[in-house]
C-alpha cells in the first residue's frame, strides 16, 4: 500500500513509499509528482534546485524533463536560491527577453543574497550554432546573479553579453568566479569554433570576473576581445585571469559619448597572465593593443596592477602578420578615441609587459587622455622591434598629436624599461625625464 502526507513546512505533497509499495503505485506516483511540480511551477519559489543537462528538480523533488533546465530553475529561484549544476553540456540560454524556451524571466537576486548558480568540473555551457551562449536584458529588471565554476563555449557572437541598456538603466550585481571561456578557434590553421567575443556588455556596475580557487582560462577566441565593456556604470574588477590568442584585446575599456553616459566607477584588472593578444586576420593581425582604455570616462579609476603581458614567445603564432611588419602589436595604449573628454586618473602597479626582441609595431605601453596617470610600484615595461618601451601623448599617426594631452603625470617609482621613452613622439631630453620622474636628479 501507498499512502499521502503532507512534507512537514512545504506546500507541497510527499509520497512515502514502503519496500513493499507495488512498481505501478510507484511510477503513478512519481507522475502525480511530477504533474503537481510542473502546474506550480509559476507561483512557487525555490531555496534548492538540481539540474542536470535534461532535467530540473526543486527543493528535493523528482526531476522533470525539460529543454532547457537553467532557464527554468532560474524562473523559480528566489534572492538566497543556490541552483546545483549537474556535470555535462547545458544548451545557451537568456534571461529577460520575454519569450522563447531558451527565455528566464526572473529579477534574480540581491546583493546580500544573490541568486547562484554553481557548476564544478565538467560542467559547460555550450553555445548555439549562431547567436550568444548566456544573453542578458533589462527588459524587467534583473540583478545578483552569481556563477561559479562554470566553463561557457562562444559561438557566433558571445560567451557572455549584457545587451545595451538605456541611460540611468544599468546590469548590476553580476559575479563570474572561476569561470572560463574556451573558444576552440585556431589562429595560426584558420579552423575551429567561430566567435567573437568572450565577454561584452554596456552598462555594468558591481561587476566581478575573478579567479578565486585558481586562475580563469580564457583563450582561442577568433575575431574580437576577451572583455569588451563599454560605458561603465560602476565598479568593475577583472582577476587572476590567463587569457592567451585572441582575436583582438584581452580588455577594452570605452564609453563613446553615441553609446552612453561617460563611463564611472572604480575599474580594476588584477593579476591577469596575458599572452598574444590582437591576432585577427580581418584586423590584419594588427588589432590594437592588450590592454586598451578610450577617453570619456572623467569620473572613473582604471587601476592596472601586477599584470603581465607577452607576445613573440611562441614560435608557431609568428608568422601571423602583415608582410614586412614584426609580429605583434602593444601590450598597453589609453587614448581618446575621438573623444572630447579625458579619463580621471589611469595606475599603473607593478604589471610586467614584454615583447620578445624581434616583435611589436607600436610603443609597448602608450598613455594619453588622463586626467592623472600614475606609475607606482614596481612596473617593468620591455619593448621588441619598435623600440618605445613608453610614450606619453602618443600621436596616433605620424604628425598628428593626441588631442588630449594626459593633464598630470606622477612617476612615483621610475619603471624599469629596455626601449626608448618618448613624449609626443619625441625623446625628451634629461631635464623632462627628471621633470617627469623617469631619471633620478
Amino acid at each position: 500500500w501507498c499512502f499521502i502526507q503532507p512534507k512537514l513546512g512545504s506546500p507541497r505533497t510527499q509520497f512515502v513509499l514502503p519496500r513493499s509499495c507495488p512498481l505501478s503505485f510507484m511510477l503513478i506516483a512519481h507522475l502525480v509528482a511530477a504533474l503537481g511540480l510542473l502546474a506550480s511551477t509559476p507561483q512557487q519559489d525555490a531555496d534548492w534546485i538540481e539540474c542536470t543537462p535534461t532535467t530540473v528538480a526543486f527543493d528535493g523533488g523528482f526531476p522533470v524533463t525539460v529543454t532547457n533546465p537553467i532557464a527554468r530553475a532560474l524562473e523559480r529561484g528566489a534572492p538566497g536560491s543556490v541552483i546545483y549544476l549537474e556535470p555535462g553540456d547545458y544548451p545557451a540560454f537568456r534571461i529577460n527577453f520575454g519569450r522563447g524556451d531558451d527565455n528566464a524571466e526572473t529579477s534574480g537576486g540581491t546583493r546580500l543574497l544573490p541568486v547562484t548558480l554553481r557548476g564544478g568540473p565538467g560542467v559547460r555551457i555550450r553555445a548555439p550554432k549562431g547567436g550568444d551562449t548566456v544573453a542578458i536584458n533589462q527588459r524587467s529588471p534583473v540583478k545578483f546573479i552569481t556563477f561559479e565554476d562554470i566553463e561557457f563555449e562562444p559561438s557566433y557572437r558571445s560567451a557572455i553579453i549584457f545587451f545595451r541598456v538605456d541611460p540611468g538603466t544599468v546590469h548590476e550585481g553580476f559575479h563570474f568566479y572561476d569561470c572560463d571561456v574556451i573558444g576552440g578557434w585556431d589562429h595560426v590553421k584558420a579552423t575551429g569554433q567561430r566567435s567573437k567575443w568572450a565577454v561584452t556588455g554596456q552598462g555594468l556596475k558591481d561587476f566581478e570576473w575573478i579567479g578565486r580557487n585558481e586562475r580563469s582560462h580564457i583563450r582561442d577566441i577568433k575575431d574580437e576581445h576577451a572583455f569588451y565593456l563599454q560605458n561603465p556604470a560602476g565598479d568593475i574588477t577583472i582577476e587572476n585571469v590567463e587569457a592567451t590568442r585572441l582575436g583582438r584585446t584581452f580588455v577594452q575599456f570605452t564609453s563613446r559619448s553615441k553609446e552612453g553616459l561617460p563611463g564611472v566607477g572604480r575599474i580594476t584588472v588584477r593579476n591577469c597572465r596575458v599572452s598574444d593578444a590582437c591576432l585577427a586576420a580581418g584586423d590584419a593581425y594588427k588589432g590594437g593593443s592588450a590592454f586598451t582604455l578610450t577617453g570619456n570616462s572623467p569620473k572613473a579609476t582604471f587601476l592596472f596592477e601586477g599584470n603581465s603581458y607577452r607576445a613573440g614567445y611562441q614560435p608557431r603564432l609568428k608568422k601571423l602578420t602583415r608582410e614586412g611588419v614584426p609580429y605583434g602589436t602593444g601590450a598597453f595604449v589609453a587614448w581618446s578615441e575621438g573623444e572630447s573628454v579625458r579619463n580621471g586618473t589611469v595606475i599603473l602597479r607593478d604589471n610586467d609587459f614584454r615583447m620578445a626582441s624581434d616583435c611589436g609595431e607600436r610603443p609597448l605601453v602608450a598613455i594619453g587622455a588622463c586626467t592623472e596617470v600614475r606609475l607606482e610600484g614596481e612596473n617593468q615595461f620591455h619593448a621588441g622591434a619598435f623600440g618605445v618601451a613608453l610614450s606619453l601623448d602618443a600621436p596616433r599617426r605620424v604628425g598628428v598629436p593626441e588631442p588630449l594631452p594626459n593633464s598630470k603625470v606622477r612617476v612615483d617609482v621610475a619603471p624599469i624599461l629596455t626601449g626608448r621613452v618618448e613624449v609626443t613622439g619625441k625623446s625628451p631630453d634629461e631635464a623632462t625625464l627628471t621633470k617627469l620622474g623617469l631619471r633620478t636628479p
